[in-house]
């Protein structure tokens, strides 16, 4: 089949092809989530139980060993680790390479369920993915003149779910000094007297501040639902609460405990600014943007209006997307750099305009065509999928170099550009298409690497594959259209040609 003649005949179909991978790869130039590295998926699985102040040796037997036997029964686990410290326990579960981590992450829950019946009461577990996406993409301080458990409720009760909306946004975590907390201090010997334990006044604590549904109450061809709260709303409401009967003698909590706002023990210790402060950590979805996110959270943060109190300031303390910018950009001049440089060089060796010019079509081409490619194969805009497009700058531009000095040097013989565009490219289709062969079998072993080492590597090799494979395929198809449209035989100049005669001369010896 000759390609050039089937490309000349159906020309216009080339350049609206041609068009449409450029189009659609500018867009999604826009369209790309951005991050640092490739959207790893790392085949783990953390399960973190909290259960009070218990001692290591009965937080191992009663919670830390019913969720390993639990965890360890789930389909493609290949190990299970844990640590366990007073109060908490952290289970790892690790998988086999190639697990779906979302349907594992669905078998764990599962399993930690069925164990929970068995674990102490007040014991909360949190499962979770391992993925980068768990680290803070944006940090911000909540400073002000009110105390630390205030700004810790302003930034968990107001800004926590302002920042929660915001498109791509993952997790929001609010930490501080200080958390609020109404603490009941209980008088031993009243609590004797009237022959109550502590369990009991507890659990009369928690039975009351409860909402209850009593039932439904029809009228007018409607029906309610009729609701009793029995809520606190204030301390004085908390003390006259009723904790037991004696000889129908109502006996108060006031009349056995004080009852004060206080706060929780401390467990850290968060400033800013020299300051007390409420620090907000807000991380991203898997697959979330980056840059789209930090930019919609500093705007949201600026246009707080009278959300929290004028007297409190919100101060951004971290962001990731300026270093995200950062490397990319970097990456991004090399890149531009790179290509300037090749075809500066090209037009050393040729010494003609035009055909560096039809040469370095293919450079741009390739480059923006690959963008289409990375966004129909889930990828990212990172350091190793733009490293591959700098890495295959100078691979891009080689099959176009050698289809149009061959095309070149047969107007020089005498042909028509028609003529030569065809010739030329015929004798060097086989060549050209092994050379770019060869050059994706060096690299395939790359993108067949397990684990979170071939997850970077596969970044980098799908850009540079996918870049070369196009760079073919223009140097094929466009460069000949492009060349017998705008070469003359009256431009061609016997001097561009005095570097590569001598290899013609040898190509041509070999070929007879």
């Amino acid at each position: 089949m000759n390609v050039v003649r089937f490309c000349r005949e159906n020309r216009y179909a080339v350049y609206l092809l041609t068009a449409f991978l450029t189009v659609a790869g500018f867009s999604s130039v826009f369209l790309l989530p951005s991050n640092i590295y490739p959207e790893l998926n790392f085949p783990r699985i953390l399960i973190l139980a909290h259960s009070g102040d218990l001692a290591p040796e009965t937080m191992l037997l009663t919670v830390t060993r019913p969720l390993e036997e639990s965890a360890s029964t789930v389909l493609g686990v290949r190990r299970v680790r844990s640590k366990t410290i007073r109060g908490a326990s952290e289970i790892a579960v690790l998988f086999h390479p190639g697990m779906d981590m979302q349907y594992a992450l669905q078998l764990v829950q599962a399993r930690v369920s069925e164990a929970r019946a068995a674990l102490p009461a007040d014991t909360d577990i949190v499962v979770e993915r391992v993925t980068p996406a768990v680290f803070p993409v944006v940090s911000l301080i909540l400073n002000g003149p009110v105390p630390s458990q205030d700004l810790r409720d302003y930034a968990f009760y107001v800004l926590r779910p302002l920042f929660s909306r915001v498109s791509g946004v993952g997790r929001v975590e609010v930490q501080a000094s200080d958390t609020r907390e109404i603490s009941v201090i209980v008088d031993p010997q009243k609590l004797l007297a009237h022959h109550l334990s502590l369990v009991e006044v507890a659990d009369r604590l928690r039975a009351t501040n409860q909402v209850t549904s009593v039932g439904r109450l029809q009228k007018d061809y409607l029906q309610y639902l009729v609701l009793t709260t029995s809520q606190f709303r204030d301390l004085e409401e908390i003390r006259n609460t009723v904790v037991a009967v004696e000889g129908q003698v109502p006996i108060r909590l006031r009349e056995i405990a004080e009852v004060r706002d206080g706060v929780e023990d401390r467990r850290t210790l968060i400033t800013g600014n020299g300051q007390p402060a409420a620090l907000i950590n807000i991380s991203r979805q898997i697959g979330g943007n980056i840059l789209q996110i930090a930019s919609d959270v500093k705007h949201l943060a600026t246009h707080l209006g009278t959300a929290i109190p004028q007297t409190l300031r919100l101060s951004l303390v971290y962001d990731l997307a300026e270093f995200v910018e950062s490397a990319i950009g970097n990456v991004r001049d090399a890149i531009l750099i790179g290509a300037v440089l090749a075809v500066l060089i090209l037009f050393v060796f040729l010494r003609e305009g035009r055909t560096t010019l039809i040469a370095a079509t293919t450079l741009p081409l390739s480059v923006i065509g690959t963008f289409f490619f990375l966004k129909v194969f889930g990828g990212t805009l990172n350091l190793m999928s733009l490293g591959g497009l700098a890495i295959a700058i100078g691979l891009i531009i080689d099959d176009a170099v050698v289809v149009i000095e061959n095309i070149y040097r047969h107007v020089g013989l005498g042909k028509s550009p028609a003529q030569a565009a065809e010739l030329g490219t015929q004798e060097l289709l086989g060549p050209v298409v092994g050379s770019t062969a060869t050059t994706l079998v060096v690299f395939l072993p790359l993108g067949l690497l397990k684990g979170v080492v071939g997850e970077f590597f596969t970044a980098l090799c799908l850009t540079l594959g996918v870049s070369v494979l196009l760079s073919l395929a223009f140097a094929l198809t466009i460069i000949p259209l492009l060349s017998q449209r705008f070469l003359r035989r009256e431009a061609y100049r016997p001097s561009s040609a005095r570097f590569i005669e001598p290899v013609n001369r040898a190509y041509e010896k070999a070929v007879r």
